[in-house]
């Protein structure tokens, strides 16, 4: 493996779940529509709520939309969770409120599992099944079904279709059905989190990092995901995730 001053981080981006690996951790206050479960591996990971809220463990979660600074002073796996794709585990750590550490024997096995295959880390296909595993690990089926309006279903539907969609925020005022367009953001906050045009927000910038990842530029990868142009999808990404773009795919 390469040495701290030679490592780079490495991502890999599915429409479920994004998995990173990086040497350390260090974000600015941010709030990410994903759910995050983060393994340290040498280091605890110490997490910061605005609201004063702090928690230092070896493994932590972090529910969808809370607002946090995370830090870890050693390699740590992140894993993101989408939680329109993953809703067992949106529904349960919802109802947390904010950040808790995974309990010992559970975070012993994450981070014996990360471990296990440190050497293979720096492999895009070997990265995401980790990731996929621990995810297995730290979020076994429960009975936490969450099950969506039907209107906010059609809506999500329409919003994927066309995310790259210059008019993308008046399509959110032609996806109700049969309600106001006050009820119609009422629901849609009350099944996904957050406003339809933040959702829309954030797809946008999970679309920009993955074509970012293809290996062409990142202004290229931020007009092609329907942003104005690189500032933009830096400010943007800075606000949800922590980083900038160059930050987070290395460029």
């Amino acid at each position: 493996m390469k040495t701290r001053h030679e490592a780079h981080s490495l991502i890999t981006i599915s429409h479920a779940r994004a998995t990173r690996f990086s040497f350390d951790l260090d974000t600015t206050l941010h709030q990410s529509h994903a759910i995050k479960l983060i393994v340290g591996l040498d280091a605890d990971v110490s997490v910061r709520e605005p609201s004063g809220l702090q928690v230092c463990a070896p493994v932590v979660v972090i529910p969808s939309d809370i607002a946090s600074c995370v830090v870890s002073r050693g390699p740590v796996i992140s894993v993101l969770l989408d939680p329109e794709h993953n809703r067992e585990p949106n529904a349960s750590t919802r109802a947390l409120g904010g950040t808790v550490p995974i309990e010992l024997a559970t975070a012993r096995r994450l981070r014996d599992l990360a471990w296990s295959t440190r050497c293979y880390l720096e492999s895009p296909r070997h990265l995401d099944a980790l990731g996929e595993e621990l995810q297995a690990i730290a979020f076994p089926s429960t009975l936490h079904r969450a099950n969506f309006d039907v209107r906010v279903e059609y809506a999500l539907e329409r919003f994927r279709a066309h995310l790259d969609d210059a008019d993308g925020g008046e399509l959110e005022l032609q996806s109700h059905l049969g309600v106001t367009i006050q009820h119609f953001r009422a629901l849609f906050l009350r099944d996904i989190g957050i406003s339809p045009r933040t959702w829309l927000l954030w797809n946008r910038l999970v679309r920009a990092l993955r074509i970012a990842l293809s290996g062409v530029s990142l202004t290229t990868a931020a007009t092609a995901a329907g942003f104005s142009d690189h500032a933009h999808f830096s400010r943007t990404c800075r606000r949800l995730l922590g980083y900038t773009p160059g930050g987070i795919v290395d460029r």
